[in-house]
């Protein structure tokens, strides 16, 4: 008997979970990744961008195109430190915060119905199941 693929279902889950999510992104003209990095840059403030797209899930030359978009949009607005170039952080503008303020009540009444159709203590439990599988070093 073949084992079930675990990064599969992983996959399908999350597509699953973004079916709540995805049509709010969209009306408001965001992608999934822009969505993530305005939540994390509001959240933390400002964030070198290695770090940002760590936390972000997003492979770092990816994160430099999702940047230029975002701000050539006036979402975010990137710098360079000045005592070594080569470091460079990220931090929303205005418009990017008040985009997530924008959203920020409609992001929730998705979780709300999402919670609804599987269950607070569920969502809970998963969540604890893939902090833990998150921290495994092979």
């Amino acid at each position: 008997m073949e084992r079930p693929s675990l990064t599969l279902a992983l996959l399908q889950a999350r597509e699953a979970a973004m079916l709540f999510f995805r049509p709010l992104l969209n009306r408001h003209g965001l992608t999934e990744q822009q969505w993530r990095v305005i939540r994390v840059l509001y959240r933390h403030g400002v964030l070198e961008s290695h770090c940002l797209a760590d936390l972000v899930c997003i492979l770092k030359p990816s994160m430099t195109g999702v940047l230029q978009r975002m701000e050539r949009n006036g979402m975010v607005r990137r710098y360079k430190a000045s005592h070594d170039q080569r470091r460079v952080f990220v931090e929303l503008t205005e418009a990017g915060r008040t985009c997530f303020e924008r959203m920020s009540g409609e992001v929730e009444n998705s979780y709300a119905r999402l919670q609804e159709k599987f269950s607070e203590e569920k969502i809970h439990q998963l969540l604890m199941l893939l902090d833990e599988l998150r921290v495994l070093h092979p």
